[in-house]
């Protein structure tokens, strides 16, 4: 029993630290206000996560983690070019759809705060076994050699593939002034957004 109501206790301040610094991002977030919105007092912050910064960095671990586990199965799937454009989006696309908090997370920092939150980063993906980057670059190379890709530059393939996986989680409201359109986020859209992501790298990218 005293488990479970730990276990509760921590995911109020969790779920209350997500939306804290997915919209103040980490400097304008406040403890405070984390547990004021969990319902509990700051002693229990401090008890279970010790700092603002250790909270935020578990959160950032978590999801790049996850994000991480799915890039991996991805490979491990990926045979041939063709098959990868069809299930990185969908991989990108559906991760970001239940961790929507994350892509804000992160471009607040980078706007306050780059060298912190690219730092974290790049140290989560430099723990990893066998991390994704590698492998993505084995492959670009090889299917480069075999003439099945037109882009086997690393830096070019990931920002080809990352913004448009990833834009109409921010730019939603954007599209919806200049279109007057309202856009409802759900399976159907999400389907259409993967199979239009799809189409565009495969037409893009291979030979």
């Amino acid at each position: 029993m005293v488990n479970k109501i730990k276990k509760r206790t921590q995911k109020k301040i969790w779920d209350s630290a997500i939306e804290e610094f997915s919209t103040y991002g980490f400097g304008g977030a406040r403890v405070d206000r984390i547990a004021q919105q969990a319902g509990v007092n700051k002693a229990l912050f401090f008890y279970y996560f010790s700092s603002k910064e250790n909270l935020y960095q578990l959160i950032i671990k978590d999801a790049v983690k996850g994000l991480i586990q799915k890039i991996q199965n991805v490979l491990e799937q990926a045979k041939t070019p063709e098959r990868f454009y069809e299930i990185m989006p969908e991989a990108f696309i559906r991760y970001f759809s239940q961790k929507q908090y994350l892509p804000r997370m992160i471009l607040l920092e980078l706007v306050q705060n780059p060298d912190s939150i690219t730092s974290l980063i790049r140290d989560i993906f430099a723990s990893t076994p066998n991390p994704p980057p590698e492998d993505v670059k084995s492959l670009l190379a090889q299917w480069s050699r075999e003439g099945k890709i037109t882009e086997s530059d690393p830096v070019q393939f990931i920002m080809n593939i990352i913004p448009v996986s990833l834009f109409w989680l921010i730019g939603s409201p954007m599209v919806e002034s200049v279109l007057d359109v309202k856009i409802e986020i759900n399976e159907a859209f999400i389907q259409k957004r993967i199979q239009s992501v799809t189409n565009l790298l495969k037409r893009g990218m291979l030979k």
